[in-house]
């Protein structure tokens, strides 16, 4: 008997063991196509090995947008102080301005998607490069409730 229908026969007292079902993607769109969509900006004018340096403020910034308003400044400043170390002051001014330009760019144009980045992992594929994305969805969450 294949494994399927292990799962599907009748348990102890009646109960039927199902296979679970996770909830349908919220956008129907995969989580890693939306991101690249929500760095666009950021990533549109940069070269190949800055790329990933790009994807990775975007998607701190994109869950720092799911957190409550009162919680994203000091995420915010934590995400400059980590990523501006040693670095110019001109750029660590472009990094706050990119940072805040990023969580109202999530609130404005994808607030309705509550998915949280838990992992991802970018591939480079010669031509172009491939983001790969393990989310979870924050069933109620604050900042994007209105």
């Amino acid at each position: 008997m294949g494994g399927l229908r292990k799962l599907k026969r009748k348990a102890i007292g009646g109960c039927s063991a199902e296979p679970l079902r996770g909830p349908s993607r919220p956008s129907g769109e995969k989580l890693s196509a939306v991101i690249l969509e929500f760095a666009q900006p950021l990533t549109e004018n940069i070269d190949d090995d800055q790329f990933e340096t790009a994807i990775t403020l975007a998607i701190l910034c994109w869950n720092i947008a799911l957190l409550p308003e009162s919680e994203q400044e000091r995420e915010l400043q934590l995400v400059t102080d980590n990523m501006a170390k040693d670095k110019p002051a001109w750029w660590v001014r472009d990094l706050e301005g990119w940072t805040r330009r990023l969580v109202d760019r999530k609130r404005n144009l994808f607030g309705h998607d509550h998915r949280m980045v838990v992992n991802y992992t970018i591939t480079d594929g010669g031509d172009d490069f491939h983001l790969y994305v393990v989310s979870a969805h924050i069933p109620d969450s604050p900042a994007t409730n209105s």
